[in-house]
């Protein structure tokens, strides 16, 4: 499996190079609510199965495959889960320990 779990630290790296995909797999009233900038929804439960069509429009819109490509939901578990579902499959891919709360500095100890 190649998947590994990120700090917001790492992530912030990542969002400053111009091939990351962020994938937001929270609820679609909290995206709309707010949202790391730069990401784009995908329903969690259905993820998996729409994770192939997603990696096929962001290549045609810029030409190319992202290199990087790191999930976050609200606390890191559902995107930890789906990271490991998607390696089982052969992506390589990245999930955001603490997810959103974390990001957003509101995250529990």
């Amino acid at each position: 499996m190649n998947y590994r779990v990120i700090s917001e630290k790492t992530l912030n790296e990542y969002l400053q190079e111009a091939d990351t995909l962020l994938i937001d797999l929270r609820s679609r009233s909290d995206y709309e609510n707010r949202h790391i900038p730069g990401a784009v929804r995908l329903d969690w439960e259905r993820a998996v199965s729409e994770f192939p069509s997603l990696l096929k429009d962001y290549e045609a819109a810029h030409n190319r495959l992202p290199a990087h490509i790191v999930l976050y939901c609200d606390s890191g578990h559902i995107s930890l889960i789906t990271a490991r579902d998607l390696a089982v499959r052969g992506y390589t891919v990245m999930s955001l320990n603490g997810g959103f709360h974390r990001w957003h500095g509101t995250a529990v100890s």
